[in-house]
């Protein structure tokens, strides 16, 4: 019997799409997972639908929007599986994405963490897995490959993670509230010795950005704020310094002459405005103490080296 599997969907005032997902979940053929939704306090009737429609499915209320690592992390200590599949709300799975994903990670203890191909709704990739380049910016590739590939991190549109493994780093970071977060957990999960992949024959399509839009000035900030920490926390120190001067360096070059110094990719984070920069600068400061204790923790229990990940490909 294929183990349980917990499939977690975070929805802030999605209904219609919530409700899309949930019926293309209904329709995997895999035979033994459970399905848990956080709602970050719908306004929308949201928690009505799923009390309604899908009494099978394991609902967890919140009294405000708690953003994306924190209902996930909760989800994760109350959820009973093996796996954890964390799923947006704006996607639609094939049938077979879950049995695809499983699979794979019940023959290689190796693989701690997968990704599906995420599909747009136009038939173009809009994820086969995310890299880090020398400037410390987190893309994504946009290529269908022909067998399983290593990643350095997933998209956590659909990724599963072995439940123990995630609960014993600590789950996702929820200083980071919301944006790297996957990032984060995919760096991290290299340096303890152990791989992501991408899975192609997972499929799953997503729609994208949708609840990002309604919260856009917000993440923009948590955004640049993560980049930062990310970049103090996993790197090594003249890197580090390397990375977010650059990272200062053309976002303020990009704001002065409207162009940009360096080849365009499509990264995580895009340009924020000034005071957005500012705001994020100051919660770095204030929170140093904090992200250097997560880099002590990080630099000093790590088996592989930023170096070893470039020589994979990982860090380009």
């Amino acid at each position: 019997m294929m183990p349980l599997v917990t499939i977690i969907i975070v929805n802030y005032s999605e209904k219609a799409l919530l409700s899309d997902c949930l019926v293309s979940v209904k329709q995997t053929i895999y035979d033994n997972f459970e399905i848990v939704v956080v709602d970050n306090h719908s306004n929308d009737g949201s928690v009505e639908l799923l009390h309604k429609e899908y009494p099978d499915v394991k609902v967890i209320e919140l009294e405000k929007n708690f953003g994306f690592a924190f209902p996930n992390n909760l989800a994760a200590k109350k959820s009973k599986g093996k796996y954890l599949v964390f799923l947006n709300n704006d996607t639609i799975v094939e049938p077979d994405w879950l049995t695809e994903m499983v699979t794979v990670l019940e023959k290689d203890d190796e693989i701690k963490i997968a990704q599906s191909l995420l599909m747009k709704p136009d038939g173009s990739v809009d994820s086969s897995g995310d890299f880090i380049d020398n400037l410390g910016r987190a893309y994504s590739k946009h290529d269908i490959p022909k067998k399983i590939r290593e990643i350095l991190s997933p998209k956590a549109a659909c990724m599963i993670i072995d439940k123990e493994f995630f609960l014993n780093l600590g789950g996702f970071d929820e200083s980071y509230f919301a944006s790297f977060e996957d990032v984060d957990l995919g760096w991290r999960c290299w340096f303890l010795g152990y791989k992501v992949i991408l899975i192609p024959n997972s499929i799953v399509i997503h729609k994208g950005g949708q609840t990002i839009k309604k919260l856009n000035k917000e993440i923009s900030f948590h955004g640049v704020k993560n980049n930062i920490s990310l970049r103090i926390t996993h790197f090594d120190f003249k890197d580090s310094v390397r990375t977010i001067f650059s990272m200062f360096f053309v976002l303020l070059f990009k704001k002065l002459f409207n162009r940009s110094i360096i080849e365009e990719k499509d990264q995580k984070l895009n340009i924020p405005n000034i005071s957005t920069v500012f705001r994020a600068t100051f919660w770095i400061f204030k929170n140093f103490k904090k992200i250097s204790a997560k880099r002590k923790i990080i630099q000093s229990t790590r088996k592989k080296s930023n170096q070893d990940l470039k020589d994979l490909g990982l860090i380009n």
